[in-house]
């Protein structure tokens, strides 16, 4: 699941862990220099903030709320060391949830 990915935390994690997962991602893209991948990580955040919304994503996905574009800006950004091989994982990923 996206949301997951993109704010590098388990789908195990409670709303504080939560929290400071997102708080951690806005101290790397602060939204006055990167307004698009804010744009991103606050919406896979909304996504999973509290565990209502959390069962809904799990239950129903709501991964299509993601541009491909984006969410391949952010994830190289994420990683510098991005391989073909990850890339390839990353596209067959994102298929899979469309």
């Amino acid at each position: 699941m996206i949301a997951y990915r993109l704010l590098e935390m388990e789908f195990s994690d409670n709303d504080s862990l939560i929290r400071s997962a997102y708080l951690k991602k806005i101290k790397q893209f602060p939204p006055e220099r990167f307004p698009e991948e804010y744009k991103v990580i606050r919406k896979a955040y909304e996504l999973v903030e509290t565990n209502q919304k959390r069962i809904e994503y799990f239950l129903y996905g709501n991964d299509m709320e993601f541009d491909y574009e984006d969410y391949r800006k952010l994830l190289l950004r994420i990683d510098k060391t991005i391989t073909k091989i990850k890339w390839d994982t990353v596209c067959k990923m994102y298929q899979e949830n469309k």
